[in-house]
């Protein structure tokens, strides 16, 4: 079976056909998963939809003849759509005896419109082989480095001496090398490394480290562990595309908060690509790397006190209560990870001086919660409020007694799962129009029933428990602080929805990461043609916009001594294996990588594409589906 789909741009419609290798009975259904939400107009009619999910049934019924393609024309749809990913990318056939049959979903194609149908692209696939020589093939460029043309006639290296810290990174280091590679810089033999602490009080930063190649020697000179593991990582790029024969390096980070996000809850990846993540964050010099486990498609958090969390609220198919969307099909798909699972991601990003920064995101995005453990709503909310995401009614209640119970036990499980992680994301971002309006519960609760009121209240509780409780700070999106309820010295605000948004926070005394949709969403397409994959709400994101893009260009020097750093995001509902995530991140988080550590991207797109595709990080190409 076979299933086309048509942007009729002129009409502003969406028409669907479907032809069948087989004869069906009366009584079948049509589910599609689509970003843009679809509705029928004649000739079917909407049986079930929940968010990009879609059930449709002939009107009136009829049978389908092998063959013979079944039509649908013109129905309306939520918003526009901008690209072929926008519109079905999944479906399948519900039988009169409730079983299933797989439909191959091809592009959604587009007439009435000029629409560009092929992507110019940015310079982010030139060959490694090609990369110029006069520049070390390095991402990120170090600050300051000098050396010479002359080869240093060794293409491994391997540490002589050095202090118990230097061990640890080396060991640590050669390892993310050779996953990273498949080759192995960092080995038992080779040009001879020595390692020295640098014991001057205050003479360094922790993550800044000195290199210098002379007569057939490196000596590398940090301040401790962190420091080590970024000289390392440099050494270990470096020996893969040659190491010259003299060379001196002083590096340290412009930024101490160096990002990159990963949504892990609307589509299901497997444990190891989040351990490849974590490696590609260390291989960049990367500090930070921000898992959304949470959201309205999935819970992908282990709560041991609430396992219907994972049974329920973790896995998705047709005839769950979680019904498949963004791609899916009928088989049932995800769960939540497991604490073993989550352990060996922090072992791991201690060990390459990563931090994870785990998120639960509150009070908006709680579908999946909620659909796992309907106690938690208002059994007498009238609000109706639908989120962007078309989610009805997708908060938590404040007013519930049983809603401060759930909060503490997640907020319990997070901080016992991530035990070295100063910080706990809640969240914070597009709480839908008129939430908890209509809620008795919340109407009970607070007086004034502003929904700005309650979710800074909201906000300002999670503050205190995790300050009170946990020992730890909060991050949040912008939307936490705008509401009032996450006061400046509170924690970290990540500014997504304009640019001007993390210099306006800053001014107001918050400590912001730069992390604005139109420069540092990597779901971004990277252009505006209709076959090129990705999100567009914040216009398409080429590599020549991430390396255009100063984040602090304006700023006085008050609100840049708030400006925490930078991170990279990547939102998965357009990308649904891990082939996908390294294509969106690719040459873009390598130019973000070096913005965050070098404070420009030295020689621009060019220089990084190049430098990029020469130490990129080799990636299986496998699905994670």
């Amino acid at each position: 079976m076979i299933l086309r789909s048509t942007f009729d741009a002129g009409a502003g419609t969406v028409s669907v056909e479907m032809l069948s290798d087989r004869d069906v009975a009366i009584g079948w259904q049509l589910a599609v998963t689509s970003v843009v939400q679809l509705t029928p107009v004649a000739g079917a009619r909407l049986v079930d939809r929940l968010a990009t999910y879609h059930v449709v049934e002939p009107d009136p019924p009829v049978p389908l003849t092998a063959g013979t393609p079944w039509r649908l024309t013109g129905c309306t749809v939520g918003h526009t759509p901008v690209h072929a990913n926008d519109g079905p990318v999944s479906a399948y056939l519900v039988l009169a005896d409730g079983s299933t049959v797989t439909i191959t979903t091809e592009p959604m194609t587009v007439t009435g419109t000029a629409v560009p149908t092929t992507a110019p692209g940015t310079g982010a696939t030139i060959a490694a082989g090609n990369a110029p020589t006069a520049a070390p093939a390095l991402v990120p460029m170090p600050r300051h480095v000098e050396h010479g043309r002359e080869p240093l006639g060794a293409r491994s290296l391997r540490l002589v001496d050095g202090p118990p810290a230097a061990r640890l990174a080396w060991v640590a280091v050669a390892a993310l090398a050779q996953r990273a590679t498949g080759d192995e810089p960092l080995a038992d033999d080779g040009a001879p490394v020595t390692a020295v602490l640098d014991t001057e009080p205050g003479a360094a930063d922790d993550e800044a480290y000195r290199i210098a190649i002379a007569g057939g020697h490196v000596t590398v000179t940090a301040a401790g562990r962190l420091g080590f593991i970024r000289a390392f990582a440099t050494l270990a790029q470096w020996a893969l595309t040659g190491l010259p024969s003299d060379a001196v390096v002083d590096d340290r980070p412009a930024h101490g908060w160096r990002g990159l996000h990963i949504d892990l809850a609307r589509q299901w990846f497997e444990p190891a690509v989040v351990g490849r993540l974590i490696d590609l964050a260390a291989w960049r010099k990367l500090s930070r790397l921000h898992l959304h486990l949470t959201d309205d498609e999935a819970w992908r958090l282990p709560v041991a006190a609430r396992p219907e969390l994972g049974d329920v609220g973790a896995r998705r198919g047709h005839a769950l209560p979680l019904p498949p969307m963004l791609g899916g099909g009928p088989q049932p798909v995800g769960r939540a990870y497991t604490p073993d699972e989550i352990a060996a991601w922090v072992r791991r990003a201690d060990d390459l001086g990563v931090t994870l920064v785990p998120e639960i995101d509150m009070p908006g995005h709680m579908h999946a919660a909620l659909t796992a453990l309907p106690h938690l709503r208002d059994p007498d909310d009238a609000s109706g409020a639908t989120s962007v995401q078309f989610f009805t009614d997708n908060v938590l209640v404040p007013g519930l007694p049983a809603t401060d119970g759930f909060i503490d036990e997640v907020l319990a499980a997070v901080a016992d799962l991530f035990p070295h992680s100063p910080w706990v994301h809640v969240g914070g971002d597009e709480v839908p129009e008129g939430a908890w309006r209509g809620s008795p519960a919340v109407r009970d609760a607070f007086a004034d029933h502003r929904t700005t009121d309650i979710e800074a209240a909201f906000h300002a509780s999670l503050v205190e428990r995790l300050r009170r409780d946990h020992r730890r700070s909060v991050v949040v999106w912008q939307e936490a602080a705008e509401c009032g309820g996450v006061a400046p010295g509170d924690g970290v605000v990540m500014c997504w929805r304009t640019v001007a948004a993390s210099r306006e926070l800053a001014a107001r005394g918050h400590t912001v990461v730069v992390t604005p949709g139109q420069a540092y969403y990597l779901d971004m397409a990277v252009d505006d043609g209709w076959e090129t994959p990705g999100a567009s709400w914040a216009g398409s994101t080429s590599l020549d916009d991430v390396v255009a893009f100063d984040p602090v260009a304006g700023w006085a020097p008050e609100e840049r001594r708030r400006l925490a750093g930078v991170q990279a995001c990547l939102w998965t509902e357009h990308v649904a294996d891990e082939a996908a995530v390294h294509e969106r991140l690719g040459r873009r988080l390598d130019a973000i990588a070096e913005r965050a550590w070098t404070g420009d991207v030295v020689g621009g797109a060019t220089s990084i594409a190049h430098r990029g595709a020469a130490t990129a990080y080799r990636v299986p190409r496998l699905s994670s589906r």
